[in-house]
């Protein structure tokens, strides 16, 4: 055990960068790392070594390495360390190919902390010769950026637009960021222009949108069933994207009170393994009458779901614990969430999230505010 905590003490030591001469050890970057990134980084090191000993395991033969560390009055660990050190050209090409992966994911997490640290250090010292504090710099800075105006959010959208068609024709680097910063002023101008005429005429078109019909019967409503705008959202609780819509619909709701209705759909997708049971928990929730309080609940813990509470937080979001959890237990749920998927799929859903106004599918927040906004005129 001392020899482990002395390991320890002498890695934490370790000196990763100088800043002006002041040292950056691998315990100043664990500090920097928030509590999701450290736990991202305790997994990606777990994983890491757990291929590196299956590799070992592999190469010696998982006997051959027990009776060695018999033999040898060593833990197994110390056997393979020792043959990772030694033998790691000769391990299969597939167990090497893994173990590098995730050798350059744990290099990933390091190396984009320890820049942060650099960053601030460097900041910091910046801020000092001119005798201010990091805070106070800060704040000077954000005076001199000026208002961001609605030129500046037009041509970020421009270049956004313009980015992957230039992305297919130039080099990456600076080349291709000039040439799609460029288009996207070119862009700018020729949106110009078409508004100056589109104001001097009338412009209208007949061309329908396709609308695609899903069953919301026994779906979650948030909202009157009686709401002339009907937005069916196809959700993951485990999607940050799906997180970030939130604030869209709730904007909605704030702009549009009982004139749009929310229909929610789950829709896990499976890349993400934490968004079934929390479909599930929702659904739980939904049971009691409490799922748009829950949703809620879900999404503020989102970080959290590889590991959830999922009773604690319904008994904190007002619902009766005993029979959440009793509900939990019965998986009754699965059904619902089957069905869910259905729908989606036979409505061409391939993403989350994905939201139907009125048969409208939409897959941006921008473009869902557009058409929320032209289906309530519609309904007047």
């Amino acid at each position: 055990m001392l020899a482990v905590l002395v390991a320890a003490t002498i890695l934490a030591s370790e000196i990763l960068a100088l800043v002006n001469g002041r040292p950056i050890t691998r315990a100043d970057i664990l500090a920097a790392m928030n509590n999701a990134g450290r736990q991202n980084y305790d997994e990606a090191l777990a994983d890491l070594v757990d291929f590196e000993h299956a590799g070992a395991r592999d190469y010696l033969g998982r006997q051959a390495a027990l009776r060695d560390a018999a033999q040898q009055h060593e833990p197994p660990d110390s056997i393979y360390a020792r043959v990772l050190r030694s033998d790691y050209e000769r391990f299969d090409a597939n167990l090497r190919n893994r173990i590098q992966q995730q050798r350059e994911r744990v290099y990933g997490i390091e190396k984009a902390v320890l820049d942060g640290v650099v960053e601030k250090r460097l900041f910091e010292a910046a801020a000092r010769s001119r005798g201010m504090s990091g805070e106070a710099l800060t704040a000077a800075l954000a005076q001199q950026t000026g208002t961001v105006t609605k030129a500046d959010i037009d041509f970020i959208k421009a270049y956004e637009n313009s980015k992957a068609e230039v992305g297919a024709t130039v080099p990456p680097g600076e080349s291709r960021l000039e040439a799609a910063i460029r288009a996207a002023r070119v862009e700018r101008l020729r949106m110009a222009v078409i508004d100056s005429v589109r104001s001097k005429g009338l412009v209208g078109t007949r061309l329908s949108a396709p609308r695609v019909v899903v069953k919301t019967a026994g779906a979650t409503l948030v909202g009157q069933a009686s709401a002339p705008v009907h937005v069916v959202v196809f959700t993951d609780f485990e999607c940050s994207y799906c997180h970030e819509s939130e604030q869209t619909l709730s904007l909605i709701r704030q702009k549009y009170g009982d004139r749009v209705a929310l229909y929610y759909f789950n829709y896990p997708l499976p890349t993400h393994p934490a968004a079934r049971p929390a479909a599930n928990a929702a659904m739980c929730a939904a049971a009691q009458g409490k799922y748009a309080a829950y949703h809620d609940v879900l999404f503020a813990h989102q970080s959290e779901l590889a590991h959830p509470d999922f009773a604690g937080w319904a008994q904190a979001a007002g619902l009766d614990r005993a029979k959440f959890e009793a509900c939990l237990a019965a998986g009754d749920t699965d059904h619902r969430i089957d069905d869910d998927i259905r729908e989606g799929v036979a409505a061409g859903v391939d993403g989350t999230p994905t939201f139907l106004v009125n048969g409208r599918m939409v897959t941006k927040n921008d473009a869902l505010l557009e058409v929320v906004a032209e289906e309530v005129a519609s309904s007047r």
